[in-house]
């Protein structure tokens, strides 16, 4: 079972990776539909717009990654 901290820690780094990601499908000229799939994946949504509006916010790697 995820402990609470753990599943605070699993939101913040989907909604990380999903940020990313829109700003790079953005970037390729993603459709619309594309767009709200990739936001949909995000843990945390305000985290997510916050760093869709300040994207040198968004770290280059994700903390506790093991990618």
């Amino acid at each position: 079972m995820v402990r609470k901290a753990e599943w605070k820690t699993l939101r913040e780094e989907s909604t990380i990776l999903a940020a990313k990601n829109f700003l790079a499908a953005m970037d390729n000229g993603a459709t619309t539909e594309k767009l709200q799939f990739i936001a949909s994946a995000a843990g945390d949504i305000t985290l997510f717009w916050h760093l869709i509006g300040n994207p040198e916010e968004i770290p280059l790697e994700v903390i506790g990654s093991e990618m």
